[in-house]
């Protein structure tokens, strides 16, 4: 260590008039100090009083001549242990700390110095002085803009990947794991990643077709498919690959996003489900039914038998004239329920009216099938358990048409199976009849009677029909309605009045899932309105489990009497005059959100289940609507919040198209400082007044291995410099390029590059 050290002379003894005029003259500051606990000041050249601002008298009488003082006391112990560590390893030191100038303001300083020894072994420093205080600002915005940017990007909850075609690897982004639970194959992909446990089984195939898409020159593909997360649960998942090919034309290499739709998905699936099918009965109804049957007679050749078949109940009315509409809907429902175990999956059935069931079979030998499964319907339905409620025996009546023989068309094939089931009822019922020629002309010489009531019963206007006249009352308030809390609240009016209630009311969590508040009420001529009292209300948590316990596997919790309640339960409860409620939870990805409640102050009422049936279902609807109505509401507040972001940063931060280099999005700096940037305007025009785009561009430079460039670049229009950093990004759903520029002109003018 002690060769790589110079001794010399005290700095009294060196030099003369010439070395202090140099000195004097050099830019930036230069002192010596001994290597001392006061670092005691030696010399100083005009430099370094000028650029902290004192004169040699100031520093002497405020400092004593201690350049440890005059180092800014925040970063004083972390200078000298700096210091120290880099002796220890060789005789210079360079280091960046802070400095209080003659003004009383602070400036950072690069202090770059040479430790040497005089022939005692005294140390001494000569160092060197450069004011950066504009770069350390400039360094820190840069920083914090960054960091502002990387939070906002962090937001994404998509899973981004890169393929290597030729090596067969890719890499994820880390939210993978945190999404699924379960590491990745990223070896070997083509031949190991589309057998992986956790793609569901029936959609492997899809995905290694995806592979093969690219792999063989497709610039662009997507696929839906199912990925089991850790809990066993397949998630619905849109992946998104595109490739990237070499100067060749040949795809080397591919990125992609992997989407979680399954909310969507499942959505769309339920809504289909319920377009699709007989609210009773849950089988299809006539208008599906005729839509997959005609699909698959289209597809039929003359050669292939298929069996059209109207089941019709015999005495049904007079059942549910004497027994009731529940207990005629429950038995259709059991009757539906029936009929569909004794056909195969691929078989359709259906309900087509009030009391009349449809059944097509796709692919018969003969017409003997027909006949054998039209029997085991008569069998099955003769043997339902209804006589010990009734003395009407049950029964049903079919009529059956063949594919080619009766008829070519959905519409054909009904009206012959409806013309034989007219005659199997004209026979004594309880009976099939097949359709053939002979039986249209000699039957139906004129106008055929029709035995198919097609007219469902619900459609009536009877008591039993007031649930489904309800449901479609909410949906179209809720639905059509421009104010969703004047729809909410209407419908709250029609269920309290309907079900003679006092109170029918909304609570939803707040932030704190421990508390929630009343958003919606409704109440009864001489109830008392409770909303104003009930904001901000902890959730009794006397119980194992919170309140959440209070209901079962369904989600409803039912007392009919409060008093069976906690105390702490019964002392929120009591001053509302409550003495029974029902109350439907409102759940979001099985997680509780709140409940819709309806509360009886006058008795203690008892519910019928036909009425809790129909109050729960009530309650999704509206739980549906109000998560989806703050979820809006969330999206909208999020994106608002982050276009605040964006507009509020120093830097120009813009979207543009990777191919067109059109502008997608631009911030409010862009704006202000480059009119005429708008949307759909290309950013070389915008910015450089060019046709074409521009050979610096960094988002030139972007491809797979690089999806990262940053670059310096001069714009002669605006008179700065930018350090313009580009990189990928998913834009509605599609790749673009996202462009951050930060002004270093300042910088740029210190080192003296400030021209073009």
């Amino acid at each position: 260590m002690k060769s790589e050290e110079h001794k010399m002379p005290l700095p009294e003894e060196v030099g003369g008039r010439d070395l202090q005029i140099l000195s004097d003259n050099i830019p930036g500051g230069m002192f010596s100090c001994r290597f001392d606990e006061r670092l005691t000041l030696l010399q100083m050249n005009k430099g370094f009083l000028s650029m902290l601002g004192y004169t040699r008298q100031e520093i002497s009488d405020k400092f004593r001549n201690s350049f440890w003082e005059m180092i800014d006391y925040r970063d004083r112990l972390r200078t000298l242990e700096e210091v120290q560590r880099q002796i220890s390893l060789g005789p210079d030191k360079e280091l960046e700390y802070r400095m209080t100038r003659g003004d009383g303001r602070t400036i950072w300083v690069l202090d770059k110095g040479h430790l040497v020894r005089d022939e005692e072994g005294a140390g001494y420093f000569c160092c060197v002085l450069v004011d950066v205080t504009r770069s350390k600002e400039l360094e820190e915005k840069l920083r914090i803009s960054l960091e502002r940017h990387q939070i906002i990007m962090d937001q994404t909850t998509d899973i981004l990947f890169e393929w290597d075609i030729q090596a067969d690897t890719m890499t994820f982004t880390g939210n993978w794991e945190k999404k699924f639970g379960c590491p990745p194959v990223t070896q070997h992909v083509s031949r190991l990643f589309w057998k992986a446990p956790y793609i569901l089984k029936e959609d492997q195939i899809l995905f290694s077709k995806l592979l093969m898409r690219i792999r063989s020159g497709e610039h662009y593909a997507e696929e839906e498919i199912r990925i089991v997360s850790g809990k066993q649960k397949p998630v619905w998942c849109r992946i998104r690959i595109t490739g990237l090919a070499d100067k060749s034309g040949r795809v080397v290499r591919a990125v992609g996003a992997i989407l979680d739709i399954d909310a969507e998905k499942r959505k769309a699936q339920n809504l289909m489900e319920r377009a699709q099918r007989d609210m009773l009965t849950k089988l299809y109804n006539k208008g599906t039914s005729q839509e997959y049957i005609q699909a698959v007679l289209e597809g039929s050749g003359p050669e292939r038998k298929s069996a059209l078949m109207i089941i019709d109940l015999d005495n049904f009315k007079h059942m549910n004239d004497t027994m009731g509409h529940l207990f005629g809907d429950a038995l259709l429902a059991e009757v539906a329920h029936t009929i569909q175990k004794q056909f195969r999956s691929e078989d359709i059935v259906g309900r087509v009216g009030g009391d009349e069931f449809l059944v097509f079979l796709g692919q018969i030998p003969d017409v003997s099938l027909a006949e054998q499964k039209a029997a085991q319907i008569m069998k099955a339905i003769g043997e339902m358990a209804v006589q010990e409620l009734t003395d009407v025996e049950l029964s049903c009546s079919i009529g059956i048409a063949v594919f080619p023989d009766c008829g070519q068309s959905y519409n054909e094939l009904f009206k012959r199976a409806d013309q034989a089931l007219y005659r199997a009822k004209n026979r004594g019922k309880n009976g099939y009849c097949i359709a053939d020629a002979k039986l249209f002309s000699e039957e139906f010489p004129q106008k055929p009677c029709s035995a198919a009531n097609t007219r469902i019963d619900s459609d009536e206007e009877t008591e039993g029909n007031v649930e489904l006249r309800l449901f479609e009352y909410v949906f179209r308030i809720l639905y059509k309605s421009s104010n969703p809390d004047t729809a909410v609240n209407a419908i709250l009016e029609v269920i309290g009045r309907q079900f003679d209630v006092s109170r029918v009311y909304i609570f939803e969590n707040e932030e704190d899932p421990d508390y929630c508040k009343n958003t919606y009420e409704w109440c009864n001529e001489g109830v008392w309105p409770e909303i104003g009292n009930l904001q901000h209300v902890p959730y009794a948590d006397d119980l194992e489990g919170g309140y959440q316990s209070n209901f079962n596997e369904s989600g409803v919790f039912y007392c009919r009497d409060i008093d069976a309640l906690t105390p702490q339960q019964r002392e929120i409860l009591e001053p509302q005059g409550i003495k029974s409620m029902l109350q439907c939870a409102i759940y979001d990805k099985g997680k509780f959100k709140g409940f819709v409640g309806f509360d009886e102050c006058r008795v203690n009422r008892y519910w019928t289940q036909e009425q809790v049936n129909t109050l729960v279902f009530i309650a999704q609807i509206l739980s549906t609507f109000l998560l989806k109505l703050r979820a809006q509401d969330n999206a909208v507040q999020n994106a608002a919040s982050l276009e605040a972001i964006l507009d509020n940063q120093s830097s120009w931060i813009y979207v543009v198209h990777p191919e067109t280099k059109e502008m997608l999005y631009i911030n409010r700096k862009t704006k202000i400082w480059v009119p005429e940037a708008k949307p759909g305007v290309t950013c070389h025009k915008a910015f450089f007044r060019r046709d074409t785009p521009c050979d610096f561009c960094p988002a030139k430079a972007l491809d797979s291995a690089h999806p990262r460039c940053v670059r310096q670049v001069y714009n002669p229009f605006l008179q700065v410099w930018t350090s313009a950093d580009a990189c990928f990004i998913e834009w509605k759903g599609e790749q673009a390029v996202l462009l951050t520029c930060h002004d270093i002109t300042d910088l740029k003018k210190e080192a003296g590059e400030d021209r073009q």
